[in-house]
């Protein structure tokens, strides 16, 4: 299909017109997005040409995911435009006052949160921040700051609501469908993959033998890592794989497709990952879920077996180990230290009940008690 002509005055390039007809046509959200931007009103026009160069940039350039990061931030940036053409403003004449207005517009008319908020204002640095970098003008978020909001403790699954979860799937049959969601959760239970790094995955990213098993992930910031894993999830993979190469009218080398009627033999998407995690949370009973969880769980049960911090790091894929450390303070192993008890019995000069006498007498004196054993 031929794309209609981008609106006149934009001044692109050659090279970033094909990289706009690309991403026109590979379709999903960021296409959806960019073409939501082109109807709307860019003062002077030639905004909306920067705004294709930085998502190319970010598609590019960056690495970042289509489906993810780059439709986001092109959602957020022509939201913005229509803000600033609404107040009749400059994209580069943008001062501290005006961003704080921005912010409360979101809040006022859109009843964003403080963490939606925040992302919207994360591509607004990222738009600036690469105009300022190519000498387009100056970063107006410089400085900005966003709202503040609460650091919740991550969350991870107990042993018994993931046995739950498997048992709530085993109640529905030897299907198909079974098949791939048992090892949807098992492969992001000994992984720790993010629901987008799950849904892409390609057959080729696989490398299985006998009893064990290594995936290549290309994770955010298009940085790669490898993840070993071993045990039943690995007959689990082999398992669907063989099941997989027979469903009928497949149509891609993703290793999770659908199912469904109108989508069996497709790739999943990230929502599909989603959706998978949701139906055994149900049938679980849960009431409290999530598939990020699964990535925490995987960090914190390699903790708790010995697994150095900085390996969990490489296997997480995450930039900064602080990202690590933040996982980990719900781990087992960290959640066991606790202050002694003769601590507290010295300060308060007690012992404990059920101790017997000669076990008085050897703590008084190996912890400096004061109190004599009572005869």
């Amino acid at each position: 299909m031929t794309e209609r002509p981008i609106p006149l005055g934009a001044g692109l390039a050659a090279d970033d017109l094909r990289q706009r007809d690309l991403v026109l046509a590979e379709g999903g959200p960021l296409a959806a997005a960019m073409r939501a931007n082109e109807l709307r009103a860019w003062t002077p026009a030639t905004w909306l040409g920067e705004v294709w160069r930085w998502v190319i940039w970010m598609r590019v350039v960056r690495g970042f995911r289509a489906e993810t990061t780059c439709a986001a931030y092109a959602e957020s940036i022509g939201h913005f435009a229509m803000w600033v053409h609404d107040r009749g403003a400059a994209f580069d004449a943008l001062a501290t006052a005006d961003l704080d207005e921005w912010q409360k517009s979101l809040f006022l008319t859109r009843r964003m949160t403080a963490p939606s908020r925040l992302r919207a204002l994360a591509a607004l640095r990222s738009f600036y921040g690469w105009r300022s970098t190519r000498g387009l003008g100056v970063d107006v978020t410089a400085g900005y700051r966003g709202p503040r909001t609460a650091k919740r403790m991550p969350r991870k699954y107990t042993t018994a609501q993931l046995r739950a979860m498997f048992d709530g799937l085993r109640k529905h049959g030897e299907t198909l469908q079974r098949l791939r969601d048992e090892t949807v959760l098992l492969f992001l239970l000994c992984t720790g993959l993010r629901r987008e790094e799950m849904a892409n995955l390609r057959i080729d990213q696989l490398d299985i033998a006998e009893r064990a098993g290594l995936v290549r992930v290309f994770g955010k910031g298009a940085k790669e890592r490898m993840v070993p894993f071993e045990g039943p999830v690995v007959k689990q993979m082999q398992r669907w794989l063989l099941e997989r190469a027979e469903i009928p009218g497949l149509v891609t080398d993703r290793v999770f497709v659908g199912l469904a009627r109108n989508w069996c033999g497709k790739p999943m998407a990230a929502s599909g990952i989603e959706g998978i995690v949701a139906r055994a949370a149900r049938r679980a009973g849960l009431k409290d879920w999530g598939v990020h969880r699964f990535r925490v769980t995987f960090a914190t049960q390699l903790y708790d077996d010995g697994v150095d911090i900085e390996r969990i790091r490489v296997l997480m894929g995450h930039e900064s180990i602080e990202t690590t450390r933040r996982y980990l303070s719900v781990s087992q192993r960290l959640n066991q230290l606790r202050l002694k008890p003769y601590r507290q019995h010295q300060v308060m000069g007690t012992f404990p009940e059920d101790l017997p006498l000669w076990a008085k007498h050897l703590e008084s004196m190996t912890h400096g008690n004061p109190l004599q054993p009572t005869r």
